[in-house]
């Protein structure tokens, strides 16, 4: 594995099932020395996938617990090591007394995703897959879990491997260019040729940054930030929109000072709820930090509500940006109708946070407006340093692409395309260093 860091050579333990008190907890071991410290804690050399009620001994003969070894022989299991699994009574004193033993035995305590990081040295998983592990770990929805899951099973990755070896095919194209003379080129169609790879690499960078776009979407979720003046009801709709009282509401204008996060699920997707500080002309100083801190977290929504006092006169005048809802909110106090209406052009939604009239024409909209993007069978997951990369290797494919339509086709075109090949390697781990992997793998739970 030449392109790949050196592998670790000592044996590693650690929990694998979550930490406390539990019915059951696995405890996995994996490295060189798996073997011999079988034979010593079960008293028997195990078979490839063969499970068997043991009991698990200490070095003086005692009876740590009794419970179900597994062994998987290499290069066949997780991480491409011998790996045994221990499936143990879950008590925290058992698990502790069993690694002490482990550690006896010649193994050492697990670092955070030093399991998946040797799967990954191993060639058992890409840098992708490693990833999509740590979202299953932490998914919080349905669709998530579906998504994080084709991540791993290698869609994401495929995506980026057939692309890369579009710029493969385009760079050996300008190289093998450089050793004929230009009327030998015309007479192949040499041309031509290029103008179509050049063309089918640009569709296929569209593709993929929207794609992944959509994939960070999904795992970060999507931020909807309620905004308006003071007093319009911004907290209540929090409450409601939450189904509990997350927010103080008070009629007194500037309750809220601060942003208030709330995370709800639409449809399985993740959706963060940001009440913002009324936004006004004020010389309180707590009060204009509230407002500061609004301002930038409607800049980086995905989407704002912004809410208007129906019942106040004169009517407040909206201009909607294009990631904006119009909300009128207070309806019961007015002789409006609940829902959807058109007003040049502009979808308005009329309700009341206070008797919930309205409130499932707006969540319908905001699962349209995202689930559109979202709700699809080929979707997975993926993290702004792959979003990142991928800009970073169309900016370098960009810059190519104009040479050569430029007939600047020499080799520092050929070496900006490699530049653009690399980009993408460093998503799936072919082409990585040592401080990514630390900090990719550093936030995994440890036994993962």
């Amino acid at each position: 594995m030449s392109s790949k860091l050196n592998k670790l050579n000592d044996t590693i333990a650690a929990l694998a099932t979550a930490p406390g008190r539990a019915g059951l907890c696995v405890v996995r071991v994996s490295g060189p020395l798996t073997k011999k410290i079988a034979k010593k804690i079960l008293g028997y050399t195990p078979r490839h996938m063969a499970a068997k009620y043991s009991s698990f001994k200490a070095p003086g003969g005692e009876t740590v617990d009794s419970g179900v070894a597994l062994f998987f022989g290499s290069p066949k299991s997780y991480t491409g090591e011998d790996v045994l699994e221990l499936t143990c009574h879950g008590g925290q004193a058992i698990v502790d007394h069993l690694l002490e033993t482990l550690f006896v035995y010649g193994a050492r305590l697990a670092d955070r995703g030093e399991f998946t990081k040797r799967a990954f040295l191993n060639d058992k998983l890409d840098l992708i897959q490693a990833e999509a592990v740590a979202d299953l770990v932490d998914s919080s929805s349905r669709a998530t879990t579906k998504a994080a899951q084709r991540s791993l099973e290698g869609v994401f990755s495929e995506e980026l491997h057939l692309l890369s070896d579009q710029l493969a095919d385009l760079r050996a194209e300008i190289e093998a260019s450089l050793d004929f003379p230009e009327e030998d080129l015309m007479e192949t169609r040499h041309r031509k040729s290029l103008e179509s790879k050049i063309k089918a690499t640009q569709e296929r960078f569209g593709l993929l940054l929207s794609s992944t776009e959509k994939a960070c979407r999904i795992r970060e979720g999507i931020t909807v930030v309620l905004a308006g003046s003071p007093n319009v009801g911004k907290s209540s709709l929090l409450n409601a929109l939450c189904g509990h009282e997350r927010a103080i509401v008070n009629r007194t204008p500037g309750t809220t000072r601060d942003t208030l996060d709330e995370t709800i699920l639409l449809d399985g997707f993740l959706v963060r709820l940001i009440d913002t500080a009324g936004i006004r002309e004020t010389k309180n100083p707590i009060e204009q930090e509230g407002i500061s801190r609004a301002k930038k977290a409607i800049e980086k929504a995905d989407c704002v509500l912004h809410i208007v006092d129906a019942s106040a006169k004169p009517f407040e005048k909206t201009k909607p940006k294009e990631n904006t809802i119009v909300v009128k909110n207070k309806i019961d106090l007015t002789q409006d109708r609940p829902g959807k209406i058109k007003e040049n052009g502009e979808a308005i939604f009329f309700l009341s946070a206070l008797s919930k009239e309205g409130i499932d024409e707006l969540v319908d909209h905001i699962k349209k407006l995202f689930g559109a993007d979202l709700n699809q069978e080929e979707t997975y997951t993926a993290r702004r340093r792959h979003l990142n990369s991928i800009n970073l290797a169309n900016g370098f494919f960009s810059s190519a692409a104009e040479q050569i339509n430029n007939n600047e086709t020499t080799d520092l075109v050929a070496e900006t395309l490699l530049q653009a090949q690399n980009a993408i390697s460093e998503i799936t781990g072919e082409f990585t260093n040592e401080d990514l992997l630390e900090r990719i793998f550093s936030r995994f739970c440890i036994g993962k």
